[in-house]
């Protein structure tokens, strides 16, 4: 299964370092105001020790990852921690437009999988999707934004839909791939996950 890279796990790691980094801080500057100076030190070594981790494994998972460009027809999976949506390419038509500009129709199918839902969440439960960002890339890589609206459609589990979203792009542009990822920018900061820096990122092949 070709994932977005959010898991429980990098979540609870992400909010736990975020909890205990602003504890730590808080420690530190009462200790620094109560003069208890040993305890400031120790503070701020357990708080620069846990930061130093953090972006060790945050790179780590970063460099060794890799691109991917899948196939029309194959599905990348976006987490929404305890459940996934798929994504596909399924057809792709291209027109002129006024200034020499080539419209894209990319048609996207969404799939609530629910061979990936959490054991309590009820099945007749809906999802709305978290924020999703939406482009063609070109081989320079440049973007050409999609709308995202038709993203935003709750779903229960096994429904699936199909979409046709609009790309205006320059005659020159080649290479055309598709982008369609979570747009939360908390995942940036999230190790493992293709938003954060030096990641791999996935995208699609258009049909054709």
């Amino acid at each position: 299964m070709v994932t977005d890279g959010l898991t429980p796990f990098t979540v609870l790691l992400f909010a736990g370092a975020v909890l205990a980094g602003v504890t730590l801080i808080v420690v530190y500057a009462i200790a620094r105001i109560m003069k208890r100076e040993p305890l400031a030190r120790i503070t701020l070594r357990l708080l620069l020790g846990g930061l130093g981790a953090y972006v060790v494994l945050f790179l780590g998972a970063s460099l060794t990852s890799r691109d991917h460009v899948l196939p029309p027809g194959e599905e990348k999976h976006i987490c929404e921690i305890d459940c996934h949506l798929a994504y596909s390419v399924v057809a792709t038509q291209a027109g002129a437009v006024t200034g020499g500009r080539t419209r894209y129709a990319v048609t996207v199918k969404v799939r609530f999988d629910e061979e990936t839902i959490s054991s309590r969440r009820p099945r007749d439960a809906t999802l709305t999707p978290n924020s999703r960002y939406v482009a063609l890339v070109d081989a320079q890589g440049h973007h050409y934004p999609g709308s995202v609206d038709g993203l935003r459609r709750p779903l229960i589990p096994g429904e699936s839909y199909t979409i046709d979203i609009a790309f205006d792009v320059p005659p020159d542009a080649r290479e055309l791939r598709l982008v369609l990822r979570n747009n939360d920018p908390e995942t940036s900061l999230i190790i493992g996950h293709e938003n954060s820096l030096f990641h791999g990122r996935t995208t699609f092949r258009l049909p054709g």
